[in-house]
């Protein structure tokens, strides 16, 4: 949420925006110099909802990818999933803010 990609995905118009998520992938590996695998592993049904709700969140809001990471980091998101994936997203958003 923190590199030029993000960043790029928060314009109102990049091309980043029509790539399939392979694409957006390899542009942030590039970008860091090879992605490693650190931390815990989420279920992709989650992974699913936190990028819907990121993304939903910046377009209802405006807000910056960066600052909404600081208000709902990943973990925040998984530990939240449970009783938010059910809400509808603008509902859930309102509640992590």
């Amino acid at each position: 949420m923190n590199s030029k990609t993000a960043a790029a995905l928060d314009d109102v118009y990049d091309r980043l925006q029509w790539a399939g998520e392979e694409y957006i992938l390899e542009e942030l590996n590039d970008e860091v110099g090879g992605l490693k695998k650190a931390g815990e592993v989420y279920s992709t049904e989650i992974m699913y909802w936190i990028g819907y709700t990121y993304r939903y969140w910046h377009y209802y809001t405006g807000e910056y990818s960066r600052e909404i990471f600081k208000i709902a980091d990943a973990g925040t998101m998984n530990d939240c999933w449970l009783g938010f994936h059910t809400l509808d997203v603008a509902m859930a958003i309102e509640d992590l803010k």
